[in-house]
């Protein structure tokens, strides 16, 4: 059968194969002719869905419901009432829109970009010690590029050169001679800018500008403000003015790094000094406070090496005694002193002296201890890795404390560079204003105005700091001198005349005279003129140090030297190479011209050689030299801009300078482009009391700053009142004058003179005499510590011997200072009488201050754990302060003014009226920190017409008035309060004392005083008295406590036996309690008492003799000292010192108020033993945080390690054996052991930014009112849990991120001084030579290792630093 037959069929018929092909045919056909349906093609199901935004209409369709009806008017209520918008009632409404809602798109978007810029992107600081502290090369300083700004970085350059220059550019000579040289005499300032400011101003171009020698297009130094020439900008430059003996952050004695400013006038070489001072006593107060116990090393590691490892690890019968231990570990302290410096030549070696011979018995007994402990060789062992881990645990301590006081200092210079330099320069110290510019002022908008990003020099600001024309005549002649001793030349040489050549061929001769000359090392550089005496400038060779009066004396010149004009012709013709050099570099840099500069900073471009200057020879200068203003070059272009007395100085002027436009602007971006004055200026970095040091008062010398540095570098050689201090930039005679016109004359030690007056008879100009704010070199005090001999200096009558307050009465209120005037009051004739200075009502006095304490209990304590019943009381803040601020009050009869429970509408809160009495009493107190005595002299002056003022309205005002009136206002106020006594007995005795004081002085204002002076008697030192006493109580408690689980029994103690009577009320009880508190307090106040000699003063030594201090010496009272070497004592207030410390009892003498502080201290103390198994607070609350500031024989103890002043007392003694008389009184000048200041403590405020003479917080527990009972389970109540110091996180040892981590640069720690290492070498003999990092025997052949290159962390062979 063939194919065609087996066809399927169509329609009942086969289908032919032709009829196929025709239907196939006109299928296409209908393709090719049918149009494209583009509707139907593809799928719409696949693409992505677009959202379709909804309208507000539709936004409000959904919120507008009844469902959000309630919400909805809680809303609109809240915002009628100007209230605040519930959070959750918003979110409900938001929640209804719908998800294409364009408003709720806004609102997320909106609140995306809010939550976005409200961090860091990127961040800008790390963790770790590379971020937290400055490097010596200024890397880390910028986040974002940790090499922005290093050390060793090429110029940038700011100014685009758009100008065509001159090809034929003027000689550089010629621009010196008719632009720049000074004529004979000069030009002198009328600002009265003193060289100060030009001194700081080299101390800042020296900071940020050192050009390499062989590469003048980089800046050897960092771009930042970081006091390199006094700290270094190289590790190693740091590493030899740190001090590598005793630590401690210190640097060495009045070092520094710069030997580029040894050329500088002998004042600029004082400011580094000073700041190097000023470094060491910010260490120095760092570890004293050890904030957070940030700067302190495991307790462990507190004793000597030996000592810490034989206690440590000789156990059982092999171990030390502690007396042991602490002898051997001042043995030791005594051998580091006398140990040679590793820098100075050892002396042969002699016979041995007995330190030395006890420190080695001392070394051998606990040596064959711990041998006996562990023997020998593992001993050994255990002391070498004892021995490195106190090394590395102290030199964290010198590390941290260090690059924290570097912080500081250098906060410390950018504050004196911002409110002293910067202001001055500005020229408002002329209007009574503290204005300054703030570059570091935090806007909100920091996007566009960044901060602590880095920076980098420029070239053109090399140029613009070249103040050489602003160089006073006195220090243009140091210059001539300097060079004509410099380059060895007689008096006839003339620097003035000395052209390039000349000057390049000298230097050329000095350089290779000094090649042969091993260059001296940074503790051994001198400065000044050696060949002239007055301003040769040399070492002591016992301590190092420079001589105080010289240094004082130059800065004293300096002060008074003024600047010389800024502007055209006036540097000094000695630096006419110097200049020449400047001008040809400049060119060779390429920089832009004077009208390029000024177009970058949208200044207008000189048209006219008039609009550079108004002066016509300058004109004519520019003219004859440029041809036109657009070829003017930068330098000295910019010098050229002034008035037509060729003036440019800075402040307010009709002169469109662009120096002084750019230098401000330069100003602001280095100090806000640095991260350490910006994002992390804070506590954290600074510590609270860093932050506080360095932060401006701006009601004290106009925020001024610079005081500061001079008191801490040169301890009590100002007047604290000193004019000098108004502000240093400027001259004395300046600020006098400011002073008089601004109103601030009255607070300087200065004299004002009528000059000349008008017709009228009103002064029109003055002469001002201030002599007595000069300088003076401090003396040591008239020290007295025998209770027999202070006696008599605190019971003089005689007005001889004075509180120091009294010589400045101006400080007081006028009533005030008329009381205390000399001659008025009690003379030595009058005493007081024992009996009748004991209030009359004793119980009822007694009974009004429990009450009172126990009402101040029950308002303040707070519930610790409810279950267990345990309650705190801040003793201070929240008991004792309210207790006096109360008391004397009421003494005073204000108390109706101060708030209390009964009282909640009164005026003024407890705290607020026992600031200014603190203010009274913190100024009247000794002081040992100057530099807070103006800001304490004006809260004192304040407070003190505050406390005068309530005082005329209390018990003085009553009981002035007439009796019939008084009886009538007494009986309306019985009538009113609904028959209760407005009255307390306190209130009752400071009445009775009124009308006493009124009898002898019927002056109501006058008679408020002496009332006041004797409340604040009755509050003096009682917060203080009571903070010892008790703190004495509890550390003798928690010092005798049991060991856990030996059942031994607690040692007898006073706490003990006052709580034994705390609930009895008899006369037996209370006497025992006060002979308790007395005789502690004796023992526990160490707050010595000043007095001044007004006239020659005669007391008896105990010796019999009679002695005698001569006008105006001071004399210290060292009452803590004489009292504990008193045995006779007694059981009342009138046989201790401190009785006889009050101003009130020359006024009047049948009461005197310390019987009430007596009173008050001791009941305070028998209240709180009412309180069950009262205790210390957890962690630091519980401490009681003061400060034991040790007594000083030298004003530069300051600045000096203890065992450095350990090492320059033993010097001394040695040199005084075999010395004549007159070397011996020479040493004794350098050094004595009579106390320069005494030994005090000093107290904290809450945050630790301050310290102060009083305590302000101490956090105790207790568990209610009840007989206590410590010894309940083992003694828990007492037991104090402490996670050990030296384990994280409370010790981070050295690690990575000191470094900075990922961050640092990839360094082979193998890589030695002088060798290369080659860990990688084929040679394997190299490797096994290689150990701990040194590498010796290396193959000169081989490659060097290639960890230098890489930058991942090695996981063999060489390590990474």
């Amino acid at each position: 059968m063939s194919m065609d037959s087996q066809r399927p069929l169509q329609n009942g018929h086969a289908r032919s194969e032709s009829d196929r092909a025709d239907q196939i045919a006109e299928l296409n056909k209908q393709l090719t002719s049918a149009m494209n349906m583009s509707g139907f093609h593809g799928d719409a199901l696949i693409g992505d869905k677009q959202k379709l935004s909804v309208g507000i209409l539709n936004d409000l369709k959904r919120i507008f419901t009844f469902d959000n009806a309630p919400d909805i008017i809680d809303i609109i209520f809240k915002v009628l009432t100007r209230q605040r918008v519930d959070m959750k009632t918003g979110a409900k409404l938001v929640a209804s829109m719908s998800n294409d809602s364009k408003l709720r798109g806004k609102l997320i978007e909106g609140s995306v970009k809010t939550k976005y810029e409200r961090m860091l992107h990127p961040p800008l600081t790390y963790l770790g010690s590379a971020f937290k502290y400055r490097t010596a090369d200024g890397k880390f300083n910028s986040a974002l590029n940790p090499q922005l700004g290093q050390a060793g970085a090429p110029y940038a350059k700011t100014v685009p050169s758009k100008t065509h220059p001159l090809g034929a550019l003027p000689d550089p000579s010629d621009l010196f001679d008719r632009l720049m040289a000074r004529d004979e005499g000069g030009r002198n300032s009328g600002s009265g800018l003193s060289s100060m400011l030009i001194y700081h101003a080299t101390i800042i171009i020296h900071d940020i500008f050192r050009t390499n020698d062989s590469d003048k297009n980089i800046s050897d130094t960092s771009s930042y403000l970081d006091l390199s020439p006094l700290y270094g900008f190289t590790d190693e430059m740091q590493r030899k003015v740190r001090d590598d003996k005793y630590k401690l952050g210190l640097l060495k004695p009045d070092t520094f790094a710069e030997d580029r400013l040894l050329r500088q006038p002998p004042g600029v070489c004082i400011y580094l000094v000073m700041y190097n001072r000023y470094h060491n006593y910010v260490a120095t107060q760092l570890r004293r406070i050890n904030e957070n116990g940030r700067f302190s090393v495991p307790h462990k590691f507190d004793a000597a090496p030996l000592a810490g490892c034989a206690k440590e690890y000789a156990k059982g019968e092999h171990a030390p005694t502690n007396v042991e231990l602490t002898k051997y570990t001042e043995a030791w302290k005594k051998q580091k002193s006398a140990e040679v410096e590793k820098n100075d030549k050892a002396s042969e070696p002699g016979e041995k002296d007995k330190n030395t011979i006890e420190f080695e018995t001392l070394t051998k007994t606990l040596r064959d201890k711990l041998d006996a402990a562990l023997g020998v060789t593992q001993a050994q062992q255990t002391l070498d890795a004892w021995t490195k881990a106190h090394t590395d645990a102290w030199n964290k301590l010198d590390d941290d404390l260090f690059h924290t006081a570097r912080l500081i200092t250098c906060g410390m210079y950018i504050q004196i560079s911002i409110h002293d330099y910067l202001r001055a320069l500005m020229g408002f110290h002329n209007y009574n204003t503290n204005f300054t510019l703030d570059p570091r002022l935090d806007m909100k908008d920091h996007k566009n105005v960044s901060r602590g990003l880095g920076n980098q020099v420029t070239v053109e600001f090399n140029l613009l700091y070249r103040f050489h024309c602003a160089i006073s005549l006195k220090d243009e002649k140091y210059a001539e001198d300097f060079m004509q001793q410099y380059f060895g030349k007689d008096d006839s040489w003339k620097a003035k005349d000395l052209s390039l050549k000349e000057f390049m061929e000298e230097m050329g001769k000095a350089r290779a005279r000094d090649a042969g000359i091993p260059p001296k090392q940074p503790w051994e550089e001198t400065f000044g003129l050696p060949l002239t005496e007055e301003l040769c400038f040399k070492r002591n060779k016992v301590t190092g140090l420079f001589n105080d009066q010289q240094m004082i004396d130059e800065l004293t010149k300096a002060m008074d030297d003024p600047i010389s004009n800024f502007g055209p012709r006036n540097v000094p013709k000695c630096l006419k190479a110097v200049e020449i050099l400047g001008i040809l570099q400049a060119r060779k840099w390429e920089i832009g011209t004077l009208n390029d500069f000024r177009d970058f900073f949208g200044m207008e471009r000189h048209k006219t050689f008039e609009s550079i200057t108004k002066n016509k020879d300058v004109q004519d200068a520019l003219r004859d030299l440029y041809d036109h203003p657009d070829k003017v070059e930068l330098y000295p272009g910019v010098f050229c801009e002034s008035d037509a007395n060729m003036g440019a100085d800075p402040g307010p002027s009709d002169v469109d300078s662009a120096l002084w436009a750019a230098i401000f602007s330069d100003a602001i971006t280095l100090v806000r482009s640095d991260r350490f004055y910006t994002v992390d200026w804070n506590t954290n970095s600074l510590t609270n009391w860093g932050m506080k040091e360095v932060t401006p008062d701006n009601d004290v010398l106009k925020s001024s700053m610079f005081h500061r540095l001079l008191q801490r570098a040169f301890p009590e050689w100002y007047p604290y009142n000193s004019i000098r201090f108004f502000h240093p930039f400027y001259t004395a005679q300046k600020n006098a004058e400011l002073a008089k016109q601004q109103g601030f004359a009255d607070e300087f030690d200065m004299q004002v003179k009528t000059k000349e007056t008008n017709w009228f008879g009103k002064p029109t100009a003055f002469e001002y005499d201030t002599a007595d704010s000069n300088p003076r070199r401090p003396s040591k005090p008239v020290y007295l510590y025998k209770k027999s001999e202070i006696k008599q200096i605190l019971e003089d009558r005689s007005d001889e011997i004075v509180h120091p307050a009294r010589l400045r009465l101006k400080d007081f209120p006028d009533e005030i200072a008329a009381v205390l005037k000399p001659g008025q009051g009690a003379s030595d004739n009058d005493t007081v009488s024992t009996n009748s200075a004991t209030p009359s009502d004793h119980e009822a006095i007694v009974k009004y201050l429990v009450d009172l304490m126990r009402d101040i209990i029950k308002r303040e304590f707070i519930i610790m754990d409810k279950s267990k019943g345990v309650y705190q009381l801040d003793v201070v803040r929240d008991f004792a302060i309210p207790v006096v601020t109360r008391y004397v009050s009421d003494f005073l009869g204000f108390g109706h003014l101060v708030r209390s429970d009964e009282n909640d509408k009164a005026p003024y809160s407890e705290n607020e009226v026992y600031q200014h009495i603190t203010n009274c009493q913190v100024f009247l107190s000794y002081n040992s920190d100057e530099t807070k005595l103006l800001k304490r002299r004006k809260a004192f002056k304040d407070s003190m017409t505050f406390l005068l003022n309530l005082t005329k309205q209390g018990n003085i005002c009553n009981a002035a008035r007439w009796p019939p009136t008084r009886w009538i206002r007494n009986g309306l106020g019985f009538i009113a309060s609904c028959g209760k006594s407005g009255s307390n007995p306190m209130e009752a005795l400071g009445f009775k004392v009124a009308q006493e004081v009124l009898k002898n002085e019927k002056n109501v204002g006058r008679a408020a005083a002496i009332l006041l002076l004797t409340g604040l008697d009755s509050a003096y030192n009682t917060v203080l008295a009571f903070t010892s006493v008790m703190d004495t109580f509890l550390r003798e408690l928690y010092d005798g406590k049991p060991r856990p689980g030996t059942g031994a029994k607690h040692p007898r103690c006073d706490w003990f036996d006052i709580q034994d009577v705390a609930f009895d009320d008899s006369k037996d009880a209370h006497d025992l309690v006060k002979k308790i508190v007395l005789k502690v307090q004796k023992a526990s106040v160490k707050l010595p008492i000043i007095r001044k000699a007004t006239k020659p003063f005669t007391y008896k030594g105990v010796d019999g003799q009679l002695k005698t201090i001569a006008t105006d010496s001071t004399v210290v009272c060292d009452i803590n000292r004489a009292e504990k070497a008193d045995k006779s004592g007694g059981d009342d207030e009138t046989n201790y010192l401190s009785y006889c410390s009050s101003f009130s009892e020359a006024f009047y003498v049948k009461y005197h108020p310390k019987h009430v502080a007596a009173l008050s201290l001791v009941t305070m103390v028998k209240v709180l033993a009412q309180l069950k198994n009262l205790r210390r607070g957890h962690d630091t609350q519980g401490m009681n945080k003061k400060i034991n500031i040790d007594a000083s024989s030298e004003a530069y103890s300051n600045y000096m390690a203890p065992m450095r002043m350990s090492e320059i007392q033993m010097k001394v003694a040695k040199m005084e054996d075999g010395a004549s008389e007159e070397e011996k009184k020479e040493l004794s000048r350098l050094f004595n052991e009579r106390p320069m200041r005494p030994s005090t403590f000093t107290y904290l405020t809450a945050e630790w930014d301050e310290m102060l003479p009083f305590p302000t917080t101490w956090k105790l527990r207790f568990n209610g009112y009840g007989i206590s009972d410590y010894s309940k389970d083992d003694w828990a109540v007492l037991r104090v849990y402490k996670l050990r110091d030296d384990i994280q996180p409370m010790y981070q040892p050295s690690g990575p991120s000191d470094v900075g981590g990922s961050f640092a640069t990839p360094v082979c720690v193998c890589e030695i001084a002088g060798k290369q290492c080659h860990c990688n070498s084929k040679d394997k003999k190299v490797i096994e030579d290689h150990k701990d990092g040194d590498c010796k025997k290396v193959d000169p052949s081989a490659p060097s290792c290639d960890h230098l290159t890489i930058h991942q962390p090695a996981t063999s062979g060489c390590k990474l630093a």
